[in-house]
């Protein structure tokens, strides 16, 4: 097993750039940007295939919507819901990074299958220096179907693997000013992005967990759009930009405390590009007292908070964290909001429908 993933490890593209993950959970944000060791139920088919594995019954969102801003579009956000852009708009914009993260996903998984539908929308805006009217823009917009299975080696080992079917539609683009004063908001993008493509994307993920340990620490390696998930033009003028791999390892630790349940977890991101290994490293923490989970996390270098509250079948969710858009921690800090709402309805192996009873066994599996 051990030769296996150190294959799998350094069997990866190099690639530097942003370092973007389109559609991470709220919870997962407001946890340093941890994720691939925690997730369970149908989030398991999205983030981390092999804990597919990990199901007990039926799990099944109905729905799951998350909105994130940048602190900058949050504070402008005036001038995207107005009938037009100004001139005087645009001027109070030069030297700011606006960014929105739009995603939904639904899905239905038992032991060892799923399958699901998805959206990731992403735009980051950065206005340049007005000696030189343009904005930089990059959209991306995907729509995708996904389906995966696990295969159990043992108990506590399992390997996982997620085929999805993207629709894409976006780039990214230098655009004049002066091409959108007077127009409103939601026709920038239609107008500048004409691009739409098809592609498919594999995901695949390894998952142990040490049972043998007082702490049970798992280890997680997932391996997201593997070879790069690139697409095929459907119309426009070029195909969309491809969406590049991103080899992930994470590991999580979980304690019972009797009334409060905590788990830790540790992450290394984007394993093999150019980029700071600052940029790489993400610490999380998550205590669940009940139907209240408070979160903290260290993103980049910078420190995350979230709370979540869990009503058995609704879930709010909220995430306050910082990204980095410079070469390294501490250059050129981007806050932003997150927010998910998400309706979920979890079985027993019977198909029935479980009560508050049953959410301290739910708890277990998310952690």
């Amino acid at each position: 097993m051990m030769k296996f993933i150190f294959t799998f490890l350094f069997a990866v593209n190099v690639w530097a750039g942003d370092l973007h993950v389109p559609g991470l959970p709220t919870r997962c944000y407001a946890m340093g940007g941890t994720c691939i060791s925690l997730v369970r139920g149908t989030n398991a088919l999205f983030f981390n295939p092999a804990a597919l594995a990990r199901v007990e019954g039926f799990d099944l969102i109905l729905a799951q919507a998350e909105v994130g801003v940048s602190k900058d579009a949050k504070e402008f956000g005036s001038q995207f819901q107005g009938s037009s852009f100004s001139a005087s708009d645009i001027n109070t914009l030069y030297g700011k990074y606006l960014a929105a993260d739009v995603s939904a996903r639904g899905g239905f998984v038992i032991p060892n299958f799923g399958f699901g539908v998805y959206s990731n929308n992403y735009t980051a805006m950065k206005f340049n220096d007005p000696t030189y009217p343009t904005f930089n823009m990059n959209f991306i917009s995907d729509y995708g179907y996904a389906i995966g299975g696990a295969i159990p080696f043992d108990a506590n080992t399992s390997f996982g693997v997620t085929l999805r079917h993207v629709k894409r539609w976006g780039g990214q683009k230098d655009i004049d000013v002066s091409a959108i004063i007077g127009s409103s908001s939601s026709s920038v993008a239609s107008s500048n992005f004409e691009d739409h493509g098809t592609g498919h994307g594999v995901d695949l993920a390894l998952i142990h967990t040490i049972t043998n340990s007082p702490l049970k620490p798992t280890f997680s390696l997932v391996w997201n759009d593997v070879g790069v998930t690139t697409f095929n033009m459907t119309s426009g003028t070029q195909a969309p930009p491809p969406q590049k791999d991103n080899l992930i390892f994470g590991t999580s630790i979980q304690q019972d405390l009797g009334i409060m349940g905590l788990t830790h977890a540790l992450e290394y991101k984007f394993i093999g590009t150019g980029e700071s290994i600052t940029k790489k490293i993400h610490l999380g923490t998550e205590a669940s007292l009940g139907l209240l989970d408070l979160r903290a996390g260290l993103n980049q270098g910078y420190l995350t908070y979230g709370v979540g509250l869990d009503l058995w079948f609704f879930q709010v969710d909220a995430s306050i964290y910082s990204t980095e858009l410079g070469t390294y921690s501490g250059q050129a800090r981007n806050d932003n909001y997150n927010v998910s709402l998400t309706f979920e309805l979890d079985f027993d192996q019977s198909f029935k429908l479980k009560d508050s009873q049953g959410k301290k066994r739910r708890l277990n599996q998310r952690r």
